[in-house]
């Protein structure tokens, strides 16, 4: 019982239970999913939609990299800022003050600085990957489009991070709360009961 309670007081704070993922875990499961979505989603691609040849598929590389990348970058980028910070802002009871920006090797992103519901904080983490990244991706595909197929695997690859800590968050009830740490993807989960 004495191992226990030693182990639950490392664990526990008074003000909340802490989570942390650390930069380089997040970042090498994206290299990983960088891998899977630029080779093999590339070559998928040309192979069902081109014509399969070695030459289209530098050449279809070559042109993603090229000029969708750019648009991809920017856009993309622009957009998953602006709805994680549109869903966080309404889901924080419209206070602007209770987002902070944050810029570090893990991620550019707004944090809580109050406490925020965790159900609205998961959709807050998954809206961005679903709607500028997988349902792009897959419209793309289906409908043989490669700008929207790149520009939904390259807004997959930047919202990786969040789907991982949405991963990392999920043993966590709903009714909890959630409060940003300094650093991105690091958090106090305020429970409701221990």
């Amino acid at each position: 019982m004495d191992t226990k309670d030693k182990i639950l007081e490392e664990y526990i704070h008074p003000e909340g239970m802490e989570v942390k993922m650390k930069a380089g875990w997040i970042n090498g499961r994206g290299v990983v999913l960088i891998l899977m979505v630029v080779i093999i989603g590339g070559w998928l691609f040309n192979y069902i939609w081109g014509k399969g040849s070695a030459f289209d598929s530098g050449h279809q590389l070559g042109y993603a990299i090229k000029y969708i990348g750019i648009v991809c970058i920017l856009f993309g980028f622009a957009g998953y800022i602006l709805i994680q910070y549109a869903v966080l802002y309404y889901f924080s009871g419209r206070d602007r003050h209770a987002l902070q920006w944050k810029m570090d090797q893990g991620a550019w992103r707004f944090l809580l600085v109050k406490p925020m519901a965790l159900k609205y904080y998961r959709v807050a983490l998954l809206l961005p990957f679903l709607v500028m990244g997988l349902l792009p991706m897959l419209h793309g595909f289906c409908m043989g489009n490669p700008l929207v197929y790149y520009f939904g695997g390259y807004c997959l690859i930047c919202s990786s991070n969040d789907f991982w800590y949405f991963l990392k968050l999920r043993s966590f009830k709903d009714e909890d709360k959630i409060v940003d740490g300094k650093r991105s993807f690091n958090a106090t989960i305020i429970k409701e009961t221990y």
